[in-house]
């Protein structure tokens, strides 16, 4: 059985730098160490963060003072930061480069009277910060929602940096005859575009695909969702999950994983296969 690994399968440069700035952090062990809500969306990589004596909570209220807070790789509002400021704790901020630069972009749009629409889920901490940047903006997931948007004079369109860059294009098509003036930024990080674009390419060549990735983790049930379009596909988080059965008369496998899929959780659900 062969087994094909897609070259952009693990952490994206994001989220390695945010894993990176926690982990110098917790070596240095200088006080407790909190995160506002999950660094990444992946229960084993928060299971070993937790090994490392980091903390997640909910509220930056809930520290005592003292400690150090660290601003997740899906960024923050302005509040967030506001809130933060006034407590006076010393912050690492973990916020990925290509979120930051959409919290930027949203403001403007809005400076230059565009109504500002963000193409991403509704309850994702990414979208709910970009959203925390604008004055009106406005969250759609769907090609129907898309459809129930009214005319408006001008409307400038972002996408949360892991959104389906396929439904993305479809949703600019029909915004555009709902406005006088359309501008559309593109705001799907780059990696995300690469490893949307290698899962089709290796859906085609295979079998069967696994991707591997935290449930919650969007960019991975997106990879799952464009897979599953073209062949069998199977969302795991650890390679316990696999059953012999699944692999009855399989000769290629499609291997793919999340961006916030630690390399070791890759390495067992890749020796697991091999086992068959």
């Amino acid at each position: 059985m062969e087994i094909i690994l897609g070259k952009f399968a693990g952490f994206c440069p994001g989220v390695k730098r945010a894993w990176s700035l926690v982990e110098k952090a917790a070596r240095k062990k200088k006080g407790s160490i909190y995160i506002l809500g999950e660094l990444i969306h992946n229960k084993q990589a928060i299971e070993q963060l937790k090994k490392w004596g980091v903390k997640k909570i909910t509220d930056p209220r809930e520290i005592k003072g003292g400690e150090t807070i660290v601003i997740r790789a899906h960024g923050e509002s302005p509040e967030t930061y506001q809130k933060l400021k006034k407590l006076k704790l010393p912050v690492i901020d973990a916020t990925c480069p290509w979120v930051a630069r959409v919290q930027k972009l949203a403001p403007k749009l809005e400076e230059k009277g565009f109504r500002v629409i963000i193409c991403g889920e509704k309850n994702h901490p990414e979208t709910k910060a970009i959203i925390g940047y604008t004055k009106n903006g406005r969250v759609i997931s769907s090609i129907g929602e898309a459809k129930r948007v009214p005319w408006v004079e001008k409307i400038g369109v972002l996408s949360q940096t892991t959104f389906s860059n396929y439904l993305f294009k479809e949703i600019c098509q029909i915004l555009k005859k709902k406005t006088k003036e359309f501008e559309s930024v593109g705001t799907i990080c780059s990696f995300t575009q690469l490893a949307q674009k290698e899962a089709r390419k290796i859906a085609k060549m295979v079998d069967i695909v696994f991707v591997v990735g935290g449930r919650q983790s969007s960019n991975t049930k997106r990879l799952a969702e464009l897979t599953r379009k073209i062949v069998s596909t199977f969302h795991i988080e650890t390679e316990k999950e696999i059953k012999k059965d699944w692999l009855k008369g399989v000769r290629r496998v499609g291997l793919l994983a999340g961006a916030s899929t630690p390399d070791w959780i890759i390495k067992k659900v890749k020796k697991r296969l091999e086992g068959f």
